[in-house]
C-alpha cells in the first residue's frame, strides 16, 4: 500500500486522468477454496499490490483486470503473454499498444503513470507534432530495455509509449525489465540501458527526445516547426 508521504502525491497524479484506464494484468494466481488468489510469482504480486493501490486512489478512473494464465490459458494465447507480469494496455477496440514487460518500481514508477495518464487522454506539449507525422510512418514494434535504477530511463519511456499511444497501434512499445527478464536482455545483447529496438533491426542507445524518435520513424522526414523537447 501507499504510505502517507507517497499516497497524496499518487492522488494527486491520478485525479489528472482524462477518461477511465482500464490495464489488463498477467499473473498466475490460482484461486483458492475461500475466493481469495494464491499467486506463485512474487513480481506478480507486487504488480498487482501497486496497481491496487492505484485504483484505490483513482477515485474510480483507473481499474485492472486480472488474468491467470493458469486458469484463462486462452486469453494468454489471445494476446500472445509468455512472460509474467505482463501489463497491457488494450485500446477500445481490442488493439494491444503498450506492454510493460516488467513491475513498475523504483525510477519505473513515475514513468508508468505517465503511460496512464496519456492513455486516459491528457496531451502533452509534442502530441500534435506526433500526430500529424503519422503518415510518414511505417508501422513499427519497438521494445525498450529498462531497469529500477535506471536513471534515464523516466525521461525515454513515456516518449515511446506517448508514440504509441498516439498511433493507436500503428506503433507498438513493450518495455521490458532486464532485471526480471534476463533471458530476453541476452537475445537481443543489451549491455545497458535505455536500450531501444526498433522492429527487430534498428537500435537506439541511450536517451532520446521525440524530435530523435521522429527523425528515426519518419527517416529524417519530420517537419521541423513546432516541436518541443
Amino acid at each position: 500500500m501507499a504510505t502517507p508521504q507517497n499516497k497524496k502525491y499518487i492522488e494527486d497524479q491520478m485525479s489528472k486522468l482524462k477518461g477511465s484506464v482500464v490495464l489488463k494484468l498477467f499473473t498466475d494466481f490460482k484461486t483458492m477454496e475461500d475466493g481469495s488468489k494464491k499467486r506463485t510469482c512474487m513480481s506478480c504480486e507486487g504488480a498487482y499490490n501497486l496497481l491496487n493501490t492505484l485504483e484505490e486512489l483513482s477515485n474510480g478512473k483507473f481499474s485492472t483486470e486480472e488474468i491467470s494464465i493458469e486458469e484463462n490459458p486462452e486469453k494468454a494465447i489471445k494476446y500472445n503473454v509468455t512472460r509474467i507480469p505482463a501489463i497491457l494496455f488494450v485500446n477500445e477496440k481490442g488493439k494491444e499498444i503498450i506492454r510493460y514487460s516488467a513491475h513498475p518500481t523504483g525510477s519505473e514508477f513515475e514513468p508508468f503513470l505517465n503511460s496512464i495518464q496519456y492513455f486516459s487522454g491528457v496531451r502533452p506539449s509534442y502530441f500534435d507534432q506526433i500526430l500529424t507525422h503519422l503518415k510518414k510512418i511505417d508501422k513499427s514494434e519497438m521494445k525498450i530495455f529498462i531497469t529500477p535504477t535506471c536513471p534515464y530511463c523516466p525521461a525515454t519511456v513515456p516518449v515511446l509509449t506517448l508514440f504509441a499511444i498516439v498511433s493507436k497501434g500503428k506503433i507498438t512499445a513493450e518495455v521490458i525489465d532486464v532485471s526480471l527478464n534476463p533471458e530476453i536482455a541476452r537475445k537481443y545483447n543489451v549491455q545497458g540501458v535505455p536500450l531501444t529496438v526498433v522492429n527487430e533491426t534498428e537500435r537506439i542507445v541511450g536517451m532520446f527526445t521525440p524530435q530523435d524518435l521522429l527523425d528515426k520513424l519518419t527517416k529524417g522526414q519530420r517537419d521541423f516547426g513546432g516541436m518541443y523537447a
